[in-house]
């Protein structure tokens, strides 16, 4: 087989589930030998932080987990499918999003904020996608603002993505009157239905407390739970900046659908900077924001050879998890 079959092979379906399933498998070998450690959320600010909805529960709690890292996978498929975000056809964002969420195998084998997080954000996006000028979509926008405020209430970071979707409104050419009061009345919908039915008691709102994930394991594995973010920050932003001018040359729609995944990728790191000491809730949406932009740029760069630039970057994803399997 040459490197131009190769390399197409690397786009495949076939690859990025089989990819996809031995991070599974591995997943699987990394929670039953009692390797997980289950680290707190930032509480709630009304409702339970997800990683309190299934406490005492931790092997549904592992399943429910790759379940809903299964859903943002296929959000991811809708997002090529319908909106064409890579330009061509491949599945290579299954096999670069499964090994960057297996290199913190801690987050990836429990459910918590940063799992949810990682399915409503794109399926916000994918709502918002379907909006493209048509200002009279109010629902969609509605929807979004409920979405992104009633999560809001169990941990505060849905909050961060707020302005990012509003700019998503510029973007896709629905900003006006109506649209804000839509977002606006989204965002008041949900806080007075828990109120009013009693869900969330007004006094017991309370400002969250956080705790620090480095206070919370040894020194090795906090060294590769950062490298792990190096190198997905480093590759986010290696890849976004090589695909801006070709996304230049894009359609109206294509730009604007780029424009909001670059605002959501800005957004997440911003976040992570903001709120390091919640650093562990943003970790999934910085895998899927870094998996679009790399799976964009080797469908528009399909160099013959490109094949080992990619195998190299999910052996690198796969080694950090060897190194935190071993210790």
């Amino acid at each position: 087989m040459n490197s131009a079959n190769i390399t197409r092979q690397t786009h495949s379906r076939g690859f990025g589930v089989t990819v996809a399933m031995i991070a599974v498998a591995l997943a699987c070998v990394y929670y039953f030998s009692g390797k997980t450690e289950p680290y707190p959320d930032a509480e709630g600010l009304g409702l339970p932080s997800a990683d309190e909805w299934f406490a005492g529960l931790p092997l549904l709690g592992f399943l429910l987990s790759l379940a809903a890292n299964g859903v943002t996978v296929v959000i991811m498929l809708l997002f090529n499918k319908v909106f064409n975000v890579f330009r061509s056809m491949t599945s290579l964002f299954i096999a670069f999003y499964a090994v960057m969420q297996l290199a913190t195998p801690d987050l990836l084998t429990q459910f918590y904020t940063g799992t949810m997080l990682s399915v409503v954000a794109p399926l916000c996006m994918l709502l918002l996608f379907s909006c493209y000028r048509q200002p009279e979509a109010t629902r969609r926008i509605f929807l979004i603002s409920f979405l992104l405020s009633a999560f809001t209430s169990t941990q505060y970071c849905y909050a961060f993505y707020f302005p990012a979707f509003l700019l998503g409104c510029g973007q896709m050419a629905v900003f006006n009157r109506r649209t804000m009061c839509a977002a606006l009345m989204g965002a008041l919908t949900p806080w007075i239905l828990f109120i009013g039915f009693g869900v969330i008691d007004p006094s017991g709102l309370h400002s969250p407390g956080m705790s620090f994930i480095f206070s919370e394991i040894d020194v090795e594995g906090a060294m590769l739970f950062a490298l792990s973010l190096v190198v997905t920050t480093v590759l986010l932003l290696l890849s976004y900046t090589l695909n801006v001018i070709r996304t230049i040359a894009y359609n109206a729609r294509a730009r604007a659908v780029n424009g909001v995944f670059t605002v959501v990728s800005l957004v997440t790191l911003l976040a992570m900077c903001v709120d390091y000491r919640n650093i562990i809730s943003y970790v999934p949406m910085l895998n899927f924001c870094a998996a679009i932009e790399l799976t964009h740029y080797f469908s528009t760069h399909r160099a013959n050879k490109s094949y080992v630039v990619i195998l190299s970057i999910l052996a690198v994803y796969l080694l950090i998890y060897i190194c935190q399997t071993v210790i």
